[in-house]
């Protein structure tokens, strides 16, 4: 039961880092992010190509970074043209983006689900008392946790988190006070990008690689999204935990229960919204 309770963790993590990578996007620049997903399973598969050159580890930071590069040129050269239009020219680009870089990914890798195990001190497991459990799950819920206090650090001690969490309230306003607005746009998305990147590494190990893994695992984000809360940190980082723990608990637990699994975050949305129409922690800004 403990095992599984760790387990679930560790695909709840996977998901706060991805919903909350759309979560500063979605906050401050009202963008649904569909190209996320992309970002993710990009993140994957250049950890993959990397892994067995420069480690696995370094691996998932260098495939972090180039999704934050790749989304801040994204931002700059396409997106930022598109503010003025109505949202849904955005949503489309952005679903758009996100249908082309899955084709980049079937040119480039193949179709084929492609493998990625830990190797040396990752590959090992730690005795946590009552079982021996795998030292890269472990790894994937500490990475986890330093990046969100970094995260969150940077919303609440810097300058850029102060622009961030005004521009999430009057984001023309905060132009008006003079501070460059498209950076921190460009800034911001790039943040975003490096989680969603960094999901992906860190995912990688613990499944198989597939085209398709940013489209599924997407859905669960902005479904999580919806459940803490838009603009939400802590709406991210809750909803994300309890929607991975739930799953892992219906496979685990209840005969059948892997075919019942991509039910239970619509479920729980559902009735969340039923209770709690803004979700857990909504609020009009991000840590109201």
């Amino acid at each position: 039961m403990i095992a599984t309770i760790f387990d679930g963790l560790t695909r709840g993590m996977l998901y706060v880092l991805l919903a909350l990578g759309l979560n500063i996007i979605l906050g401050l620049m009202g963008v649904i992010n569909f190209a996320h997903g992309s970002f993710f399973a990009l993140g994957a598969y250049i950890t993959f190509t990397l892994s067995t050159t420069i480690g696995l580890f370094p691996a998932i930071i260098v495939a972090a970074l180039c999704m934050a590069i790749l989304g801040m040129i994204m931002e700059s050269v396409f997106i930022r043209r598109l503010y003025s239009r109505p949202p849904e020219h955005v949503l489309m680009f952005t679903f758009g983006a996100f249908l082309i870089f899955v084709q980049v990914i079937r040119k480039v890798w193949g179709d084929e689900p492609k493998p990625l195990s830990p190797t040396g001190w990752l590959a090992g497991s730690v005795n946590l008392g009552f079982s021996q459990y795998p030292t890269f799950r472990l790894l994937v819920v500490a990475v986890t946790i330093v990046v969100l206090v970094l995260v969150w650090l940077m919303l609440v001690r810097t300058n850029l988190g102060l622009t961030i969490r005004a521009g999430t309230r009057d984001s023309e306003m905060v132009s008006i006070l003079g501070i460059n607005m498209p950076m921190t746009f460009t800034v911001v998305f790039g943040l975003g990008s490096l989680l969603g990147g960094l999901a992906g590494g860190l995912e990688g190990p613990l499944y198989n690689i597939d085209p398709n893994m940013g489209a599924i695992y997407i859905i669960t984000a902005f479904l999580v999204v919806i459940v803490g809360g838009i603009g939400s940190f802590w709406g991210a980082v809750v909803g994300g935990l309890i929607i991975g723990l739930l799953q892992e608990l219906i496979v685990q637990l209840i005969p059948g229960g892997s075919s019942a699994e991509d039910i239970v975050p619509f479920a729980f949305m559902l009735l969340v919204l039923l209770i709690r129409p803004r979700g857990l922690f909504g609020t009009e800004g991000l840590f109201d």
